[in-house]
């Protein structure tokens, strides 16, 4: 399965966005789903929310359980990930406007 930095930045912007400070995997698919994120299936979504936390810009809160029916946090570094991800699209904008000059 490939990494979509899009999804990757979807998850994290859900975790930022909901009002409880945790989210099921469902939680989080559903989210994606509703964003229509390249069609992303619930496997697709489980996998990046693994990769994130193997990145540690998530915490699985819940060790015994897997996939969609885990919970998990968005961390320090995820805010910090997701923050430079807005920062540098900002930046993009900006030279594109500079281009039309």
């Amino acid at each position: 399965m490939q990494r979509n930095f899009d999804l990757v930045v979807t998850i994290l912007g859900a975790f930022r966005d909901a009002e409880a400070s945790a989210l099921s995997g469902r939680d989080v698919t559903a989210a994606v789903q509703e964003l229509d994120i390249d069609d992303a299936t619930p496997e697709e979504v489980s996998h990046h929310l693994e990769l994130l936390a193997d990145a540690g810009l998530i915490k699985k809160l819940t060790e015994s359980t897997t996939g969609q029916d885990a919970i998990w946090r968005i961390t320090w570094k995820g805010y910090d990930a997701l923050e430079q991800d807005e920062e540098d699209e900002e930046d993009e904008e900006d030279d594109d406007v500079d281009l039309d000059d």
